[in-house]
């Protein structure tokens, strides 16, 4: 149910405004689940799409410095495995210190 959510909220909010701006007369009713229906599948697919791509890379580098910032400026590749298979946090970290960004000490990488 929780992929359905913004979709059904949008077709219903758009349903009850047709419905009520026509009197909820029983065209209104049809006029506004004809223009409710197409809205919820657009939302499903569109919201199906963001969905599948995943975050982009600078979201999860804002993501890993607001975990070091948490952590005290010091972050570790496993403090990332909530998020992130280890060689991916690996990977972003290492990408980080080819930026500037932060740099690498000992196991973990200091911000």
């Amino acid at each position: 149910m929780g992929r359905h959510l913004l979709p059904v909220s949008g077709a219903l909010a758009l349903f009850l405004l047709l419905w009520a701006s026509f009197r909820f007369s029983p065209g209104g009713f049809l006029l506004a689940l004809g223009f409710s229906f197409p809205l919820y599948l657009g939302l499903l697919r569109w919201q199906g799409r963001l969905l599948q791509r995943g975050p982009s890379q600078a979201a999860l580098e804002r993501l890993a410095m607001k975990e070091a910032w948490r952590k005290g400026g010091f972050l570790r590749p496993e403090d990332l495995k909530a998020f992130l298979s280890p060689s991916e946090a690996e990977r972003l970290l290492e990408g980080l210190v080819g930026r500037g960004l932060c740099r690498k000490e000992g196991e973990g990488y200091r911000f």
